[in-house]
């Protein structure tokens, strides 16, 4: 046996190392700078209690990185604000302020006001009932010279009973608020990424009427404004009207009975640090009954709307066309014709379809040419396609198709003698 000369010491090392001593041994480091680690992130008190709406509390900070955390449950359908205020006799104390942020019930924050030195009113939120929430307060700085030590603060939930108003969450298609044809409903950006998404249905057949108001205009909030975007049932973009700064009508929504729209509120996209936060906006949606306007989806032969002498449509995106069908009574010619108001500096796209779907007379549609004349033979099937010129289609002007059949000038002559022979034997 080979004599340790190395001493005792060396044993007992050898012995930790190669046996379970060693195994504890190392379970005992990961556990001390797992502490250490945790030591640093954590706040040095965190101080969580249970608020009411409408009641005001009286709180302070004491320590540079202690968090007082309320919780509070929404006791009414409506909207709600938070305010934040002290003694004015205290503003030299306050220093750097206060940092308030709200997180929702999965306790993610979707809120945060930084630098709170002057009486504090937030933007309206809109949870729905029974909604519990979170609300912190703590120093807007960590450094002990520039944090409100000591100094009152006042922290009131308000709730306000309302049935107009947007109800949060509503960031998805699933989430949608509903609005009823006829009504409005407000709502706001509580935050940069937050998103409104609400659904109307017709019910009727006619067209919608969309419109966005803003009650209080506040040009410093508005930054690059909001994006509203309309979708079908089946998702897809039909309207897009960005950097949406002031109150906006939108274009006629055509829809059959029972159709439902999508409509969401964004900021501008790429640019969400510059969104209209906390700016309130109502949004208007009216229904108009008719059978004189063109029904959605009619963008293929299949899908044609049927032409009774005249209808009313428009484009909606660059992708839009309308088709619209008829049969000629007689043989003869045809005229359509298109009226497209008196400031339309963009251009339509017509074709017409007689009989065969393969074989089109095409036309490029100017402001001076809004007339197309041509032959079919009675009981053929006509169709006439309406879509934008690539690149500078007229999206979302109204226009007015019709179609009516063109009288031969022989035989308008000869109707006319016959007229004036029947005429003269009346009068005789």
């Amino acid at each position: 046996m080979r004599e340790n000369k190395f001493g005792p010491v060396w044993l007992i090392l050898q012995e930790v190392f190669m046996g379970e001593k060693f195994t504890k041994l190392i379970f005992g480091v990961i556990f001390l700078a797992a502490s250490f680690s945790m030591a640093g992130q954590l706040k040095a008190a965190t101080v969580t209690e249970d608020i009411l709406p409408d009641i005001n509390i009286i709180r302070s900070l004491e320590e540079k990185d202690q968090v007082n955390m309320y919780k509070t449950v929404v006791d009414e359908t409506g909207y709600q604000n938070i305010t934040l205020s002290f003694d004015d006799t205290q503003k030299d104390k306050v220093k750097n302020g206060w940092t308030l942020k709200v997180y929702d019930e999965n306790k993610e924050e979707i809120y945060r006001v930084e630098g709170i030195k002057s009486q504090f009113k937030s933007g309206n939120f809109s949870f729905s009932k029974n909604k519990a929430i979170s609300i912190s307060v703590e120093s807007t700085t960590s450094g002990y010279l520039f944090m409100p030590k000591g100094v009152e603060y006042n922290l009131n939930f308000h709730t306000y009973p309302a049935d107009d108003y947007e109800s949060e969450p509503n960031n998805k298609y699933t989430d949608a608020n509903e609005i009823e044809m006829g009504s409005y409903i407000k709502g706001n950006l509580i935050s940069k990424s937050d998103e409104d998404y609400y659904v109307a249905r017709a019910g009727n057949k006619g067209y919608a009427v969309l419109s966005l108001e803003i009650p209080d205009f506040e040009p410093d909030k508005m930054g690059n404004g909001w994006d509203l975007e309309i979708y079908d049932k089946n998702k897809s973009l039909i309207y897009k009207e960005e950097n949406i700064k002031k109150d906006t009508k939108f274009p006629e929504l055509p829809l059959t009975k029972g159709q439902d729209i999508y409509i969401r509120i964004k900021a501008k996209t790429g640019i969400i640090y510059s969104a209209p936060e906390t700016v309130e906006y109502k949004l208007n949606a009216e229904f108009v009954k008719t059978d004189k306007w063109e029904m959605e989806d009619n963008n293929s032969f299949s899908k044609a709307n049927k032409l009774k002498s005249t209808i009313s449509a428009n484009i909606l995106n660059e992708n839009d066309e309308d088709y619209f069908t008829f049969n000629a009574e007689n043989t003869g010619n045809y005229k359509v014709s298109l009226n497209t108001g008196d400031n339309v500096g963009k251009e339509y796209k017509v074709e017409i379809f007689v009989n065969n779907k393969s074989k089109a007379k095409v036309n490029r549609l100017i402001i001076s040419d809004k007339n197309f004349t041509f032959k079919a033979k009675k009981g053929q099937k006509v169709w006439v396609k309406v879509s934008g010129v690539p690149g500078n289609a007229p999206i979302g002007n109204k226009y007015i198709v019709r179609y009516k059949p063109v009288k031969n000038a022989k035989k308008k002559k000869v109707a006319a003698k016959k007229a004036m022979v029947t005429s003269k034997k009346q009068k005789s």
